[in-house]
């Protein structure tokens, strides 16, 4: 999916923060049962709010629906990641679609953390 979402440098500190009541410890459960958490921040301008959502990163199973479901409807195969990586949180993010394609628009860039080398020899 080609989304040229950029991350706004804004300042939320007075924001409400809708997190689903996450906790520390629940966030430390998912990181013990899945290793690396991805906390995704959705800004709300006008109502000042800030929904955060968590991931776990994708695992084979989700990368070949999500390779299957690009085929016909990235939109959809969009949604795959974002339905099979979610953990917890704003229940907004889930719902609400606006919300929920700015999180999958930050959700994709898991994907450019890690880099590789090919060597002949």
């Amino acid at each position: 999916m080609d989304n040229e979402n950029k991350t706004l440098d804004i300042n939320t500190e007075n924001y409400k923060v809708i997190n689903g009541d996450v906790t520390a410890e629940q966030i430390n459960e998912w990181k013990n049962r899945n290793g690396r958490i991805h906390e995704v921040e959705v800004a709300d301008t006008e109502f000042e709010e800030l929904h955060r959502g968590y991931f776990r990163r994708p695992d084979m199973k989700t990368m070949q629906a999500f390779s299957a479901a690009a085929k016909t409807n990235e939109i959809k195969a969009a949604e795959v990641m974002f339905d099979n990586c979610w953990l917890g949180g704003s229940s907004a993010m889930k719902s609400d679609a606006v919300y929920k394609m700015q999180a999958i628009g930050e959700l994709q860039n898991i994907f450019g953390k890690c880099v590789s080398k090919l060597k002949n020899l």
